[in-house]
C-alpha cells in the first residue's frame, strides 16, 4: 500500500507528568490538612478556656447589672417620687397657708415665753409690774423679742427644709447614674457572651477552612492529570494525520491519487475502514445479504470526498476473515470477501 507508517508519538512522559503533578498536589494538599487538624488540636482548648473567661466575665457583668438596677429602685427611686410630692405639695396654697399659721403660731408662743420670763425678772428686782410704764415697756419689748424670735424660728425650719431638700436632690443625683451603669454592664454582658460564642466556633471555623484549602490543592491536582490525559486523548489522532509518514499521511496522499488508489490495499479489493479514521459518519442503510450496517463518511483530513462503506470493528464481530490488521495499527475490509460495493459518493470541487 505505500509507505509503512511510523510509530505514533510517545505520549508516556505527558502522562507520567501528569500523574506526577498530580501526586504532588495530593501530597501537598494532605500536609495541608494534617497542618490543620494540628492547628485546631492546638488552638481549639485555647479559645475554649477564652469562652469560658468571657462567659464568667459576662456572668459577673449580669449580677452587677441586676444589682445597679435592684439599687436604683429600691433606694432611690421612692426618693424621687418623695422629692416631685414635695414639689407638688410646695406650689400649693394650702402648703403657703399652712407655713403663714406655723410662723404665727411661733410668733405668738415666743411673746407668751417673754412675758412671762420678764415679769419674774421685774418681781425679782421688787419693781411693780402693775405700773403702766412698767407694762408699756414690757410689752414693747417683748413684741420685738417675739418677733425676731418667730422670725429666726421661721428662718430656721426654712433653712432646715431648704438643706433636707438639697440634700435629697444631692441623693437623687448620685442614683441618675445607676440607669446608665446598668444598662452599660447589661450591654458588657452581652458583649462578653457574644465573643464567647465567637471564639468557641472560631476553632472549627478555621479548621473547615483549611480544609477546604487542602480539598482545593488535591482537586488541582486532579484536573491537572486531567487535563493533560484529555490533551494525550485528543491529540493522537491529530499527530498522526500531521506526523510525516504516518499512515493517516498515507491515506491523505491515497486520497488525492482517487478512489481506486484509496481502495487498493491489496487483491482483491481492501479498504481502510477503521472507525478512527473516519469523520461525519452517518448510518445510510443496510446490506441485505451481510446484514452490514452501511454509512457514509469521510476521511479524517479530507472532508470534502464521502465515501460509502462498513466500519472495520462491526464487521470483525461476524466476518472476522474479511479484516486485516495493517502495520500502521489500523483495520482495513475486504470488499470483495464481503460482497459489498465501496465507492465514493461525491467529489469536491
Amino acid at each position: 500500500m505505500g509507505s509503512k507508517g511510523a510509530p505514533p508519538p510517545d505520549y508516556e512522559p505527558l502522562a507520567q507528568a501528569s500523574k506526577e503533578a498530580a501526586e504532588i498536589q495530593a501530597g501537598l494538599g494532605r500536609e495541608q490538612l494534617a497542618f490543620a487538624r494540628e492547628q485546631y488540636d492546638r488552638s481549639a482548648p485555647i479559645l475554649e478556656g477564652i469562652a469560658n473567661q468571657q462567659m464568667a466575665a459576662q456572668n459577673e457583668q449580669m449580677d452587677q447589672a441586676r444589682d445597679y438596677y435592684n439599687y436604683q429602685r429600691d433606694t432611690f427611686r421612692p426618693v424621687e417620687r418623695g422629692l416631685v410630692a414635695d414639689a407638688e405639695r410646695f406650689n400649693t396654697q394650702d402648703y403657703r397657708n399652712q407655713l403663714a399659721s406655723k410662723a404665727s403660731a411661733d410668733a405668738g408662743l415666743a411673746f407668751s415665753q417673754n412675758q412671762r420670763m420678764n415679769q419674774r425678772a421685774m418681781a425679782s428686782m421688787g419693781v411693780n409690774p402693775n405700773s403702766g410704764r412698767f407694762a408699756g415697756m414690757q410689752n414693747a419689748s417683748n413684741l420685738a423679742l417675739s418677733a425676731q424670735r418667730a422670725n429666726a424660728m421661721t428662718n430656721s425650719r426654712t433653712q432646715a427644709d431648704q438643706m433636707g431638700y438639697a440634700r435629697r436632690l444631692d441623693a437623687v443625683g448620685m442614683g441618675r447614674g445607676l440607669a446608665g451603669a446598668s444598662a452599660a454592664a447589661y450591654g458588657g454582658a452581652s458583649g462578653a457572651g457574644s465573643m464567647a460564642g465567637q471564639n468557641a466556633q472560631s476553632a472549627g471555623q478555621n479548621y473547615m477552612g483549611n480544609m477546604a484549602i487542602g480539598a482545593g490543592t488535591i482537586g488541582a491536582g486532579q484536573q491537572m492529570q486531567i487535563g493533560g490525559l484529555s490533551n494525550i486523548l485528543n491529540n493522537q489522532t491529530s499527530a498522526y494525520v500531521n506526523t510525516s509518514g504516518s499512515a493517516l499521511g498515507d491515506i491523505g496522499a491515497l486520497a488525492g491519487a482517487g478512489a481506486s488508489a484509496y481502495a487498493t490495499y491489496s487483491n482483491p479489493m481492501t479498504a481502510f475502514s477503521d472507525r478512527r479514521l473516519k469523520s461525519n459518519i452517518k448510518e445510510v442503510g443496510v446490506d441485505q445479504r451481510t446484514a452490514l450496517t452501511l454509512y457514509e463518511f469521510t476521511y479524517t483530513g479530507d472532508d470534502d470526498r464521502k465515501f460509502i462503506g462498513v466500519m472495520a470493528d462491526e464487521v470483525e464481530l461476524s466476518y472476522p476473515d474479511a479484516v486485516v490488521d495493517t502495520d500502521s495499527g489500523f483495520k482495513a475490509v475486504n470488499y470483495d470477501m464481503l460482497g459489498i460495493e465501496f465507492k465514493e459518493v461525491t467529489h469536491g470541487a
